[in-house]
């Protein structure tokens, strides 16, 4: 259950079960045929706070890539050029803190 008398930030956190980091890396975004630029702003194993010109819309079906690594996912929100994914698949600690490292 949650709070309902704490703060957004707070309750999305509590939701949260892994730990994201800030960072700033570019990635490669695919959503059907189309694909686009974009960064990661936040990153944990389940998920990614993303941001590009043109956001895919809640609900898409989307492939990423960066550094070699490829996953997929799902755009759970969108709001102006940010949106958040949910992974398909957990990413591996290595994998999280070699795009956090940008190496």
């Amino acid at each position: 259950m949650i709070d309902q008398s704490r703060s957004p930030a707070a309750n999305a956190e509590q939701r949260r079960h892994t730990a994201r980091h800030k960072m700033f890396g570019p990635v490669t975004l695919r959503v059907g045929s189309a694909e686009m630029r974009g960064h990661f702003l936040d990153l944990s194993s389940s998920g990614a706070l993303a941001h590009c010109e043109t956001p895919p819309v809640a609900g898409a079906y989307i492939f990423v890539s960066a550094l070699g690594m490829e996953a997929s996912g799902r755009v759970m929100w969108a709001r102006g050029k940010r949106f958040g994914i949910q992974f398909s698949q957990p990413l591996s600690e290595e994998a999280v803190e070699r795009l956090i490292s940008g190496a």
